[in-house]
Formats: C-alpha cells, structure tokens, sequence
C-alpha cells in the first residue's frame, strides 16, 4: 500500500488525469460524479471505483461534502520502481517509464470503474482496518493481508451468485457467517428469514442458490469440522465433545461423524494422531 486516508471534502474536483499506482475509492456519504476511461457516472453513499493505473480518471465531489475513503496500493512489487513512486503521482498520459505494470490475470484486469458490488459496506470495513494499520502501527505483512482481503471480498461482490442475491446478499452472508462460527447452536430458520426481510421458503431457496448448499447442510458440515478439531486437539473424551456439540448421545455423534468424515471419531483421532 502506497497511501491510505479517509476523510470529509467540500465540493472538490480532480481534474483529468492517469496515476501510476492502483486507485480504490469508498463513497461513504455524499454525491459527486466521476470519470474512468470513457465512462462517466453518478457516484453516491456505498459506491465503490476502482481505477486502474495508466487510465485516465476525473473525480468531482458536490456540495456541501463528501465523506470518501481511498487506497493507492501496488498488485506487484518492483523492488526498482516501487519505492522511488510517490503515492498517487499523478501524470497527464499513461507512457510514464513508473507506471505499474500491467496486471493481466483475471478477474482483475477487468475491473474498472463503479464495481456493482453488493457488500460495500463490508468492503468499507476491511479498508478501513488497513487505513488504521498503514497510518498507525505500518505493518507490511498486516497491510498486504488486508489488501488481499479486501481484492476477495471486491470478487465476493462481483460474483454471479452474489448478484443474484442483490440488497439480500449482506444478510444471506451474516446466516452463513453465523451458522459457520457457531454450527453447534440451534438453526433458527425464522430469524435469519426475518432479518432478511424474507419467507422461511424464500429464505431458504436463495440461502441454497447463494451458498450452493442448504442452511442445514452447511450447519452439519460446519459441526463435523469443530468435530474433527475438538477431537484431535481439546483432550476431551467422545463423549464429552457429543454433548459440547448438543448430541443427545454419544452414538447419534458417532453416526453423524461418520457420515460426514467417513470413519468413526475414535478411528480419525487414531488415524490422525497415530494412535
């Protein structure tokens, strides 16, 4: 990451211009209208842009304010140009000997623009962890992990499932996200429908649609894989981990373990551990 900030604008413009460095852009409040190549549009609260280096850009904020948050960051490190590039050096054309080099694996190399993303707000979040870590603690290994998440949740947003999803999808995600931390609490099908602002039915179609599997599969395959872990590192017994896990008995565990892992709990901790 070469420059991190977010803050308050007043009515404010970014003439025409190409910078030598990856540009992301979070409209958190606010209006303006901006400019990628030959594209022009509207830019309002949530909107995400993504400005490739060497492509012309122009930015244009509205009054009264805007409240935007931006990286300026590298996809590939030159050890020879990188460092000498002043973040953001901004360049009338794109034939500058510093421009970053071209990036051409996909999807990325594709993205320009206002991304359609349908998790901006989460998006927001992870770049406003790396802002925090590039001008506070400027941890490299911390910030290029932050960026590589944010570059995933940005594909998260563009995938065909996701757009399928559309205003359900943060909701939908939080079901998953939920189900996946903690497998071992009771499905609530009609609250998660709820806060989706949906029917159990529905609910449970999109859920399937978005995530390739049903709420209850993906609770079961979440469970057996705290199973595996708790059995080959907590140092409980069987019998405690069935009822951890809210198994009624130890032999409904069982069942259930092997079902999904395919032997036994006792013969994957032998297996596993080499006992």
């Amino acid at each position: 990451m070469r420059g991190a900030l977010e803050h308050w604008r007043g009515a404010w413009h970014i003439a025409r211009r190409v910078v030598a460095d990856y540009l992301l852009v979070y409209v958190v409040s606010g209006t303006g209208r901006f400019a990628v190549g030959d594209e022009m549009f509207d830019v309002g609260p949530a909107d995400l842009i993504w400005i490739p280096p060497g492509m012309l850009h122009e930015m244009r904020g509205h009054a009264p304010k805007m409240f935007v948050a931006y990286l300026h960051f590298d996809l590939v490190y030159d050890p020879q140009r990188s460092p000498r590039v002043r973040s953001g050096a901004a360049y009338a054309a794109s034939d500058h000997a510093d421009m970053h080099p071209v990036f051409a694996r996909q999807p990325i190399a594709g993205w320009r623009g206002k991304l359609p993303v349908v998790n901006g707000p989460a998006i927001y979040a992870l770049m406003k962890r790396a802002i925090a870590e590039h001008r506070g603690a400027r941890r490299p290994l911390c910030v290029s992990g932050l960026m590589l998440e944010i570059i995933g949740e940005i594909a998260t947003g563009l995938s065909p499932l996701a757009a399928k999803a559309g205003a359900r999808w943060p909701a939908l995600r939080r079901a998953a996200e939920r189900i996946l931390v903690e497998p071992e609490i009771n499905l609530d099908l009609s609250s998660m429908a709820r806060a989706a602002h949906l029917s159990d039915s529905h609910f449970r179609k999109l859920f399937r649609e978005t995530h390739g599997e049903s709420p209850r599969a993906m609770k079961n395959r979440a469970l057996m894989h705290k199973a595996c872990d708790l059995v080959l590192h907590s140092g409980a017994s069987i019998s405690e981990i069935a009822f951890q896990l809210g198994f009624s008995t130890v032999h409904n565990f069982s069942r259930a373990f092997s079902r999904e892992i395919g032997v036994s709990p006792r013969d994957y901790q032998r297996r596993m551990l080499g006992g």
